[in-house]
Order: C-alpha cells, then sequence, then structure tokens
C-alpha cells in the first residue's frame, strides 16, 4: 500500500524539524524530482510516521489538484526511518509572505489562496479527518511565478480522524492553536476553521496575530483583544478600513465567523466557500492592494494588533 523499492539521490535539504527534514531528491528510475520527507528513527517519531501513512492512504481518494492537498506517492524505509515521497512544491505560503516585505497580501491574491485552502479543508473534512497544524510553512505555493497563485495544503503529520481527536490532546502549534485546547474542550474540525481565520489575518497583515510564547500568553491576548463579537459596529469604523464597499465588510465578517470563540458556532470550510466574500462581483488582478493596504498600514509590527481588533469585535 504505498511501499517503494527505489533509490533517491539527494539534490538538497528543504528543512528540518522535530521530525526530521525534507530533502530535494532525484528518482535514479524515473529521473524524477520529488520531496523526501525523511522521518527519525525514534520511537515516537516512527510511531507518527505511521499514523500519518494511514492518512494519506484516506487522502488518496481524492484529487490533490483539485482538492488543492499535495500529491503524495508512497513510502520507502532508509534503515531504521520511514520515509514519506511527495510531488516537489515550489515554496511555503510562509516564504512567499515574507518575499511581499511583510505588508501581507493584495486583496486580488488573499481572496483566491482562501478559495483554495477552504476547499482543501472542506474535502480534508469530508472524509472525516482534522489536519490539526494548519499554518504558512504547511501551506506551499506550486509556483511563486503563476498568477493567481496556487496552494497545497502539506503536512499532515499531526492530522487524526475526528474519532480519534480526544480532550486533552495535544496539537497544532501555538499560535495558531484554537482556544479550545487550552481548555480542555474536545476537539473537532473547527480546530482546523480556527487556524484559518488566522492565517487569512497573517495574509492581510504580514505578521502573526497572536503570537506568544506560552498557552497562557496567546489565551490572554485572545481574551483582552477579541471580547465578544458585535454586530453593530459603527459606519465610519468601516470607512477608515479602507476596503471598497463590499469587500470591506464581508472580510471583517468571515474572519469574524472563523475566529468565533465557541468552536461548535464556529463557521465550517464548506460554509467558507458560499460566504459573500467570494461573490462580491468584480474580478480583481494581483496588484490590487484594495482591502489589505490599511490594515498593513495599521500593523507595521505586532504592537498594533489591537487595531485589528478593534475593527472586528468592537
Amino acid at each position: 500500500g504505498g511501499k517503494q523499492q527505489v533509490c533517491h539521490t539527494v539534490e538538497d535539504i528543504l528543512g528540518e524539524g522535530g521530525f526530521g527534514l525534507v530533502a530535494k531528491c532525484r528518482n535514479t528510475q524515473t529521473k524524477k524530482t520529488v520531496a523526501v520527507k525523511v522521518n527519525k528513527g525514534e520511537e515516537g517519531v516512527f510511531q507518527q510516521a505511521i499514523e500519518e501513512i494511514a492518512i494519506l492512504k484516506q487522502l488518496r481518494r481524492l484529487n490533490p489538484d483539485t482538492c488543492n492537498i499535495v500529491q503524495w506517492d508512497g513510502f520507502f524505509f532508509d534503515k531504521e526511518r520511514i520515509c514519506l515521497t511527495f510531488e516537489l512544491l515550489d515554496q511555503s505560503l510562509h516564504q512567499y509572505l515574507q518575499e511581499q516585505n511583510q505588508y501581507g497580501l493584495p486583496m486580488g491574491e488573499l481572496r483566491p489562496v482562501l478559495h483554495q485552502l477552504a476547499t482543501a479543508l472542506s474535502y480534508v473534512h469530508s472524509i472525516n479527518i482534522i489536519h490539526a497544524d494548519l499554518k504558512p510553512v504547511n501551506i506551499m505555493v506550486v509556483d511563486r511565478h503563476q498568477h493567481p497563485v496556487r496552494v497545497k495544503v502539506i503536512d499532515f503529520g499531526l492530522a487524526c480522524p475526528v474519532s480519534e481527536a480526544q480532550q486533552g490532546m495535544r496539537l497544532g502549534t501555538l499560535w495558531y492553536r484554537a482556544p479550545e485546547m487550552s481548555l480542555g474542550v474536545p476537539l473537532s474540525q473547527a480546530f482546523d476553521m480556527w487556524a484559518l481565520g488566522l492565517v487569512m489575518a497573517e495574509l492581510a497583515m504580514g505578521c502573526q496575530l497572536y503570537p506568544g510564547r506560552t498557552d497562557y500568553d496567546v489565551l490572554r491576548f485572545i481574551v483582552e483583544t477579541q471580547g465578544q463579537p458585535s454586530d453593530d459596529s459603527p459606519q465610519d469604523m468601516y470607512s477608515e478600513t479602507g476596503f471598497s464597499h463590499p469587500d470591506r465588510f464581508m472580510f471583517v465578517s468571515l474572519l469574524k465567523d472563523m475566529l468565533h470563540l465557541d468552536p461548535r458556532r464556529r463557521i465550517t470550510a464548506r460554509e467558507v466557500l458560499e460566504h459573500p466574500f467570494f461573490a462580491t462581483g468584480r474580478p480583481q488582478s494581483s496588484t490590487d492592494n484594495t482591502g489589505t493596504e490599511s490594515i498593513r498600514m495599521q500593523h507595521p509590527n505586532m504592537k498594533e494588533q489591537t487595531d485589528l481588533w478593534t475593527l472586528c469585535f468592537c
């Protein structure tokens, strides 16, 4: 079920993490260049790799291009290490965003990227899986020179079936972790939607919305800045954001729906795709700055994060 008997020549190291490393390799038989995730031989990492393979086998039911999910080509053993083979993609969304000089993406790029990510999650969720670690470094740009840019979700190392998500599990990355995890609430696919909302905000602002060193730091900031969402924000507050109508309302509306404190009331991936934010009419070029320029101006760094929450939740 996916095991390979082939040799690979390492051409470059693309990244390293707690699991091991990802290498750019050439298949000596097909001459195809691929990305190989080389997991450490440690017992915990080995078991995690086995669980990731089980998830990837389920994802094989989905078309990787239609569903915006990385294509998995199987696995092989290198002594005691499990190696997973994937299609080679260009760069992470984190790297792509850094190349924008930390000013975030224009609305003309942000909208299609968000639609593709919501599409990916809708398919993943349709087969009852939680990705559990959505963040810009786990989203790959297929080709940075292609416009509009195409993205794919990668790294299902922490993914789990909904049926196996247990109270008290430690999933995700701190800055993108939904508040219910810190509160010990049972996890659901709403966990991914919170992360998608934070990715959306980061794409607009060019910086993380909730940085922190501990769960307490992040949870405290969420409580202090978000408070209780309100639907009666004064119109003049929206007029100061630089959003063209109706983008200005729809962007904030969707962000609020993703970052609802109650996971039971958080918007689903399928509902995101049906949100009016994606049906606001006029086509936009990738150089269109409408809707994000003033957010970037208000957030040159994380010291002024609360301005966005003034916009969204006051």
